[in-house]
């Protein structure tokens, strides 16, 4: 292969007008999302959940020229020449795709996956034995064959952790010996301007033929970040990742003036309130209709604008996705709870609420109710939530108004305590919107299936925000590189 590849690969995606992706382990879109709105084309995706394949295709296969986007599903059996020969404009297969971007599982990598792994397999360290740790590998295979410009990897922090081994830096020095000078950092989306708290680490590599080392974007809003989370702490993150890190960035630098962080009441500004749960028009035996239409409320914010507003992807006067979980053993309890109340306290307003109840009724019967007699025990059901408190502390969560959200899971197709609505009066969990709203997806953003499977590829997704913005800086550190690239191949040429 000529040497003068990366500058005709250049050179092609300015004549064209855009860099294209290719978006592995794809999810619903999140990613794709950032970089279309950074200037870059989706032109395949690979992702083997049916329902979130089909989510991303709805949004980026009608917005590609016709015959330039097609979507896959296993990564493991498709072939990067089987992903991108839908191109018909290609002489080699390393013309197709300039930046290679996904996020590979991190179930195997996070610690609430490794703790679940364990318990399936009934052994420690299980995690170190599942096949969703090694997907990177395919990651790395299709960079291999389609040799893009750059690449850009997405994971949750412990990958820099991982029975013993700092996976984030074996890729990095496996992309330095591919040719890419590469770098990977830990970034929370809260820093540019996603109403959520949500680190994950990135990793960016890019050609070397390009000449320059890849940078963070710049951290853009000032944010609170307690305790628990490695980001509230700079110049420690070397204690998140394992040595040797000689690719790791300790966290971005800062703009010089800082916006104040998005809250969870900034997010959900205009969106009406939802209380017909509360006084039985709507409940469970009800079929929700999530793609019924709801008008916006006059109250605004610079976020909730954005979200209608997001280029390619403007609302209209409606939006769908107002439907939430209907748990009426619990919605006395969510009113109760303090804002930032977790299940400790959850636990604790629900047993006072029990004995209040049970007096009541005690007082109704004219008799005393036995406690571990039938009809106490039926009485308590109906109103205590069944987990241990020390075994799940975070099983419930009251968001606080005017501060980001907690980190959205993919938990919350399975339930949604983790995000109990701020505003007491309405007493119950987020709305799929809402939840869409956390992970900062425009509301024209169109999602496949039902309700929790819905929430489930929200939970999973990269906030787009958060993506955008490394897709931005990214393409600014290309743009100028390939600049000086393109113009002095073009001066040899003409040399000779």
């Amino acid at each position: 292969m000529s040497d003068k590849w990366v500058a005709e690969k250049l050179a092609a995606a300015q004549s064209r007008g855009y860099l294209r992706t290719i978006d592995l382990f794809a999810g619903c879109g999140g990613m794709s999302l950032g970089f279309h709105r950074a200037g870059f084309q989706s032109v395949a995706a690979v992702e083997i959940n049916e329902a979130a394949r089909l989510s991303h295709e709805k949004n980026f296969g009608r917005r590609a020229a016709p015959g330039h986007y097609r979507s896959f599903s296993d990564v493991t059996k498709t072939t990067p020449q089987e992903a991108v020969a839908h191109l018909t404009d290609l002489e080699e297969v390393h013309e197709a795709v300039d930046v290679v971007i996904g996020g590979p599982p991190c179930q195997a990598f996070s610690r609430l996956g490794r703790a679940a792994l364990w318990r399936l397999a009934g052994k420690d360290h299980a995690h170190g034995e599942d096949e969703r740790a090694t997907m990177y590998h395919h990651y790395l295979r299709y960079v291999a064959e389609l040799r893009p410009i750059a690449f850009v990897m997405e994971n949750v922090r412990e990958i820099g952790k991982f029975v013993g081994r700092n996976i984030a830096e074996e890729i990095a020095v496996t992309a330095d010996e591919m040719g890419y000078e590469a770098r990977y950092c830990l970034l929370n989306a809260a820093w540019y301007g996603v109403p959520q708290l949500r680190e994950r680490m990135f990793i960016v590599a890019v050609r070397k033929e390009l000449g320059f080392v890849p940078e963070f974007p710049l951290i853009r809003h000032d944010c609170d970040i307690p305790v628990g989370y490695s980001t509230s702490r700079s110049g420690t993150g070397f204690s998140q990742v394992l040595e040797p890190s000689d690719h790791y960035v300790d966290h971005a630098d800062a703009e010089a003036s800082l916006k104040p962080a998005v809250s969870a009441g900034d997010a959900f500004a205009d969106l009406p309130k939802i209380t017909e749960h509360l006084d039985g028009r709507r409940g469970k035996g009800n079929k929700r209709k999530i793609d019924e239409q709801f008008r916006y409320t006059k109250k605004d914010s610079e976020f909730s604008r954005e979200m209608k507003q997001w280029p390619e992807f403007e609302a209209g006067d409606t939006f769908s996705g107002n439907v939430i979980r209907y748990t009426p053993r619990d919605y006395e309890t969510f009113r109760r709870m303090p804002s930032g109340g977790m299940y400790p306290e959850a636990l604790k307003t629900a047993w006072e609420i029990f004995r209040e109840r049970l007096a009541e009724k005690e007082l109704q019967l004219g008799k005393q109710i036995s406690e571990g007699s039938p009809e106490w025990a039926l009485l308590r059901d109906s109103i205590v939530p069944p987990y241990k408190d020390h075994r799940y502390p975070n099983k419930f969560r009251k968001m606080s108004k005017n501060e980001p959200a907690r980190t959205v899971p993919a938990h919350i197709g399975k339930d949604s305590y983790s995000h109990i609505h701020f505003d007491s009066s309405q007493a119950r969990c987020i709305s799929v919107r809402e939840a869409a709203r956390l992970q900062s997806f425009p509301d024209a953003f169109h999602l496949e299936g039902s309700m929790n499977t819905q929430l489930t590829q929200i939970g999973n997704a990269v906030p787009p925000l958060l993506a955008y913005a490394v897709a931005h800086s990214l393409r600014k550190q290309i743009d100028r590189a390939s600049k000086s690239i393109v113009d002095t191949d073009a001066l040899l040429d003409a040399a000779e």
